[in-house]
């Protein structure tokens, strides 16, 4: 169903902004050890070509024309491209501001999954529901992530309910017009908004006890490097030798004997 008398708008934003904010949260407690943002070729991108900063951690999910009851997703590949070290990558919920006359942080539902599996449903700022982590208080660990490792985090949008509105006409309500609902007023008229700001922040955390593998020669065991190391020196030994014994007998004097016939 689209509106067109209704514009809706999801968006993560950089800024705190003061006016019509939500609901302070608490101080988020991040895991030992772990730095803000990416460290270097640990990357976080979606299928738009769109990246995690890696400075600040931050990711946008920006909606706009919101269509009521359409599903909305983003798939975030994270990718540990680093061949030295290994990673645990996590992320939370922050919740910024929210205006009009449209309610969406009630009106939504979000949906979390990494690599399927469903950890989070509740709202877009982070607040769950029964069962499920509080994506605005605490950091969720989407793993441990070696060399060359790569998993998806998904998220699901949906604006689903229309009984949020906030400082508005109670009259408002869906009607067909020329085969499309529209949102309007008691008069048949009228103009209702909303737009609701959140952001991701992802950080991540060095794994201190990883070992990264040999590769090549190094890779093999101390008993096979040895009986490496002991065949080549036998060959090159064999090999200087017979250099050294040609060289001899080249070097050698020949004994001649000049035979001339007998005279007579």
């Amino acid at each position: 169903m689209r509106f067109k008398k209704l514009f809706a708008s999801l968006a993560s934003c950089l800024l705190f902004i003061s006016s019509n904010s939500l609901t302070a949260f608490a101080e988020v407690t991040l895991p030992e050890g772990a730095v803000k943002g990416l460290p270097e070729r640990l990357t976080a991108m979606d299928s738009g070509g769109n990246a995690v900063n890696s400075e600040t951690g931050e990711y946008f999910f920006h909606v706009e024309n919101m269509d009521y009851g359409v599903d909305y997703t983003k798939e975030i590949q994270l990718m540990n491209l680093r061949d030295d070290k290994a990673y645990h990558i996590y992320f939370y919920v922050e919740p910024l501001f929210k205006d009009g006359e449209i309610d969406l942080e009630k009106g939504c539902d979000c949906t979390f999954w990494l690599d399927g599996q469903e950890f989070y449903k509740g709202k877009v700022t982070g607040e769950p529901d029964s069962g499920y982590i509080d994506l605005r208080n605490e950091v969720y660990d989407c793993g441990l992530y070696d060399p060359g490792d790569s998993h998806t985090l998904k998220c699901s949008v949906i604006w689903n309910d229309l009984d949020v509105l906030v400082g508005a006409d109670n009259g408002h309500r869906l009607v067909d017009i020329d085969g499309e609902h529209v949102l309007v007023g008691s008069q048949n008229a009228g103009y209702v908004e909303g737009e609701i700001e959140f952001k991701w922040i992802f950080y991540a955390a060095v794994d201190e006890d990883y070992v990264p593998p040999h590769t090549g020669l190094l890779a093999a065991s101390s008993r096979s490097w040895l009986i490496a190391i002991a065949v080549l020196a036998v060959l090159t030994g064999g090999m200087t030798l017979l250099v050294l014994l040609k060289k001899k007998r080249k070097d050698a004097p020949h004994n001649c004997q000049k035979v001339t016939p007998d005279e007579g």
